[in-house]
Parts: C-alpha cells; structure tokens; sequence
C-alpha cells in the first residue's frame, strides 16, 4: 500500500478552485519534487497529504503506523530554554533510557550485581533504538544548518526568524519518519547549508517529497517531479533537468501530431467540399465525412502560462573599469567582517559575492552602493556610470502606495498608461495595478522592486538575492534578462543555479575575511575541492567515533557509496569542464571589448585566460582518471 493515495481531489477557497480532481501518490523510499508556479496549489497538496485540510472531494488515504513528519510550529518552549535543549527535548525516550541506564550503573559501581541483567536488556535496546547516535546525529544537524556549536547555548528567545526557521527545519530531519514533507526548506540556508541538506537528503532512507525553488537540489536530490499547474498534477520520471527535457518533448511530440491531423481533416474536408453533389460519389464521400466524425481530436499544446518579462533593455555604455573598490573594511558590534579587500568591475562583467549568513555580504554590496555609513576604503564609479541597487528586504517600496502609484513616484515623466503596459508584462494585469503594496506577496513585491529597477536604466547592478520569493519558472526569465544585460553586475546569492550560469568573478567574505576568485562557484567548489566558503564539518567527538565504527563494518554498502560517490564526481568535473570551455569561450569577445592600448587590463584578462586553462587541463587528467572507473 502507498505511504499517500490521493484520487480525484479538489479543493476550492472562497469558491475559488486550486486543486481539480488532483491524483497523487507517494511509495515508501520515494523521493519526488513537487514543482509549480507561486499559487498553483503546492501547499494545499501539503495540507491535504498530513490531514491539516480535507477535500472538498475526492479521496486521501493514508498508510496507517506510517510516521509523517513536516515543518510546523515549533513546541512550547521553557523559559531560558536554550537551542541544545529544545533539540534534545525531541528525543525524550533516549533521555529516559539514558538516565535510566545512568542509574543502574551507579548501583553496579556501589555493588549491586541483581541489576546487571536488566543494565545488558536496557543497553542493548538502548543501542538498538540508536541511543548511542542520537547526540552525535543532534550536533551533525545542527551544525549543518549553520548552528556552530558555540551557539548551541544560545537562549531560544534571542533567535532570529530565519534561525527559528532552521530549527524547525532540524526537528522535522531529527525525526525519523516514513515520510518527510518539506516546503521550500531552502529558506534562510547559505550555500554551506544548502548543500549540507543536499547530501542529508541523498542519503534519507524514507520517502521525501519536497517544495524548493532551488534546481540544483532538485536535481541532486529528487526522482521524480510532481507539476501543479491549472489545478492539475502530472508527473514525470526524473529529477527537475529529466522534467524540462521530457515536456518539452511531449509538447512538440503533441503539437506536430495534432497539426498533422489537422492537415489530414483539411484534405478530407476539401475532398468533401469538392465531390458532395456528384451522383458518382455520393457512397465515397458518405464514407469520409463517418470517418471524420469518428476521428478523436488531438488538442493543440496549452499556450505556457505568462511569465513576468525582465527586460533590462539598453544602458549608457560605460567607462571600461566601472566600479573600484580598495581596502575596504567593516566592522559590527566589534566584530570585523571583512578587512583590507580590493577589486576591480570591469563593463560587461558579472560579480557574484558569496559566503556563510551573517558574514557581512549584504553589507558589502550596500557599502558598494555607498549606502551605509562608517567602513573604511573608497569606492570609485567609472566614467558614465549609474548604479541601481535591489534590496532583498524591499526596505525602498512605499507600503502606503499602490502598484502604479510606486512607480510613478520614481518615474512622474510616464503616462499612466505606459505604465499599466508596462506592468502587465510584470503580470500585474486589470485592478492588481491598484494592490497597495503592503498586501503584495513576497514575489510580488520582488516583481515591484525588479520593475523600478528595469525602468531606471542603471548600467551597473548591485542585486541582493535577487531570486527571493521567485518561482523556478520567474527565475530563470530573470537569468536570461540578466544574461543578456550589456552592463555590469554585482550579485549577493544563496542560488547555485543563478552563479553557476551568471557570474565569473567570485568575492568570497567569510570569517573576518574576503578574497577574490576567477570563476563561477562550479569552479571555486573544485578548486577547493568540494569545500565551500566557511564550510562547516560535523562535530568530531566519541559520538561520531562510534557512530562511524558501525558504519564501517558494513563493507559492502561502503564500497557502493564510494563508488557512487566516485560517479557523482566524474558529472561533476564533466558539468565544470562544460561551463569552463563556455567561460573561455568567451574571451574571444572579451579581448575585442577593451582597448588594445591599454597594457593593464590586456595581461589581466591574458592571465584569467591562462589560469582557466590550466585548471581545465587538471579537470581533463581528473575526468580521464574517473572515467576508467565507468568504461561504456
């Protein structure tokens, strides 16, 4: 029997219908994305799988004893509770049985051998129930979602919404269920974060289905995709890349076979036409209009529903260095968060900066914007250069306003309706223009924000997360508006996707710290040889010690992790040889931008080039090393 069985479902709001006859199913151990535009139904799907919302028809069953677990509120929580304590509080029968285990041992320790049966019974369920792990699986998660074990401590009245956000995020993987439902767990992760959960859920033994924005998880993680879309699902084999693929083959496969019917019915139809009203051919012509009828119709593809357009149009070409920034240093609170850094923006190139949450990227692009006060260092604009900057808190949107009447207070010179077009190509379409801002969803306001920025013809782009609160389909719009913007950006983000494809210089500010690398984050990751900024490493106690012991006695299933392992670094030196040659694919054009008389930016870009080429021979011997491990 299946974990879910959902037949037929739907569910309407305020007579408004958001699932339509919804079928679903979840098997044990499967791993499925759920995948769908903002508002098409993903979390109602949630709230009808734990029984939080009941149909208005059809049917939901679940597997009984089946454990279900999800990010829900978190429990009631002491006073002067602190983050260990409330963690630990979720394993309140290890607790028990630990104590339970600790008083026996002192009654042995003070001679009382009557007890050493029950200790051995006690101990061995102990161990089996996995009473020797569970601290040392509490610290591992912990960790991973960014809770150094300095700030294990910290009183949970003093967390932060993103940091509570994350602890229930630990509970929900603490817990080991049949079924793990998780809705955008992305949310508030860094990058570190982010991959951490990646590999935590590769190795989940229980069915996940799983909401995320986030395309290099899905296709790390998932086997198969889930679409909500028109208040349908529809499934696919595969992960979000097998997905892409295999409906953009169903829908040319469909239209090229409902066009040719159509060419078919046209010819009969015109045979028809031609033959109706001769004697000779009256049995003929009979016998093709039954065969019409009888024909079933094959439906033309459905339109793809409209997506925001991020046109960012032309800009003022610039100078060629089009930002300078030397020796700049931040501190907060007394803590340096970054020190000494240096470096250039040249026009046309893509900056991404990077690192773990609270090290001080956001402050960097705003000190690059010159919006902050106190720091130390200059930062300089190039000749004919203009900067709009995105802020991710959305802090520069007029709550008291509506949609047209924010833009038109940045832009009076438009006419009203120039505007309202405008914004119809946001999707805000009809009376959406008259939404106040301060009842805009969290996309909404992205769109808002990104639409002043459009029509501001800034030709360099400070972009704070400029993928917040986007679905995948409005995300990667945006990348290719971004893609084809002939300024330069500047790009604080937590999205691989969005690095990978968009940036070739990284700032990497973590620990006190920032450093500058040539390359995507593909390509940083290698050359640090899988260790992102600031990375974090589980805790490395007797915990772990024992807990990796067990593990190493079962040499069989090692030995097939390794070599998966081995399988998932050869896609990923093939996947960064692919963007490196695209990279210098590249140079070509970069090297007709600049002006030959310039000596300083020609060796600079001469060395960029020689560097990636170096590193990509590396990758060759590397991949030509791993591929002998999977010949065919």
């Amino acid at each position: 029997m299946s974990l879910v069985r959902i037949e037929n479902a739907s569910k309407s709001f305020q007579g408004a219908p958001v699932l339509r006859g919804v079928s679903f199913r979840v098997e044990a151990g499967e791993k499925i994305g759920l995948i769908g535009r903002n508002g098409s139904g993903k979390t109602t799907l949630f709230h009808l799988i734990t029984g939080r919302l009941e149909p208005d028809a059809g049917v939901v069953e679940r597997m009984k004893k089946a454990r279900m677990t999800h990010l829900a509120q978190l429990p009631e929580v002491a006073a002067g509770s602190s983050v260990h304590s409330v963690v630990l509080s979720h394993f309140e029968q290890h607790l028990a049985r630990e104590e339970r285990l600790g008083k026996l041992e002192q009654r042995i320790a003070e001679g009382d051998e009557t007890v050493m049966e029950q200790y051995s019974a006690l101990q061995e369920d102990f161990r089996q129930k996995g009473g020797y792990e569970f601290r040392y699986k509490v610290k591992r998660v912990l960790t991973g979602l960014g809770f150094n074990e300095a700030g294990f401590e910290q009183p949970f009245h003093t967390l932060s919404g993103g940091e509570r956000t994350r602890l229930m995020l630990a509970l929900a993987l603490l817990d080991e269920a049949d079924l793990l439902l998780l809705d955008e767990p992305e949310n508030h992760l860094d990058l570190q974060a982010r991959e951490w959960l990646e590999a935590f859920l590769k190795e989940w033994a229980g069915a996940l289905v799983v909401i995320s924005h986030d395309r290099q998880l899905l296709n790390a993680v998932t086997e198969r995709t889930v679409e909500l879309e028109g208040g349908q699902a529809r499934g696919f084999s595969g992960n979000y890349e097998a997905y892409q693929k295999e409906k953009a083959r169903l829908r040319e496969d469909r239209g090229g076979a409902q066009k040719r019917q159509q060419a078919f019915i046209e010819r009969e139809e015109a045979w028809i036409d031609r033959f109706r009203y001769k004697n000779t051919k009256a049995k003929q012509v009979q016998s093709r209009i039954k065969r019409l009828e009888k024909i079933e119709r094959i439906a033309a593809p459905e339109k793809e529903r409209r997506t925001a357009k991020f046109s960012l149009g032309e800009v003022v070409r610039s100078g060629q260095v089009v930002l300078e920034a030397r020796d700049l240093s931040m501190a907060y609170d007394g803590a340096t968060l970054y020190r000494d850094l240096s470096f250039t923006v040249q026009r046309g190139e893509r900056v991404g900066i990077i690192g773990p949450n609270g090290s001080g990227k956001t402050t960097l692009l705003r000190q690059l914007a010159s919006l902050l006060e106190g720091g130390c260092g200059s930062v300089t604009l190039g000749h004919k250069c203009s900067i709009g900057y995105y802020d991710q808190q959305h802090e520069n949107l007029g709550l008291e306003l509506d949609v047209i009447g924010e833009l038109e207070r940045e832009h009076p010179e438009m006419r009203r309706e120039e505007l309202r077009t405008f914004l119809g190509g946001m999707l805000f379409t009809g009376d959406d223009v008259f939404k106040p801002v301060s009842r805009l969803s969290g996309g909404e306001r992205s769109r808002v924000a990104l639409a002043k920025l459009m029509l501001s013809r800034s030709n360099v782009l400070l972009l704070d997360e400029p993928t917040n609160h986007l679905d995948i389909v409005s995300r990667e719009a945006l990348e290719q508006a971004l893609d084809g913007f002939p300024g330069s950006l500047v790009i604080v983000s937590h999205d691989r996707a969005l690095l990978d494809r968009m940036v070739e210089k990284l700032v990497i500010v973590s620990g006190g710290r920032a450093e500058v690398f040539l390359g995507n984050y593909s390509h940083y990751k290698w050359k640090h040889g899988g260790a992102g900024p600031g990375e974090r490493s589980a805790p490395n106690d007797a915990m772990k010690i024992r807990y990796q012991e067990k593990a190493a006695a079962q040499n069989d299933r090692e030995a097939q992790r390794r070599l998966a392992r081995q399988r998932k670094r050869l896609d990923e030196v093939e996947r960064t040889i692919e963007s490196m040659e695209e990279l210098l694919d590249g140079f070509d054009a970069r090297f007709a931008d600049l002006d030959p008389t310039e000596h300083g930016p020609l060796t600079d870009l001469q060395r960029e080039k020689e560097g990636l080429q170096e590193d990509l021979a590396q990758l060759y011997a590397e991949w030509e090393e791993l591929s002998a491990l999977f010949p065919g």
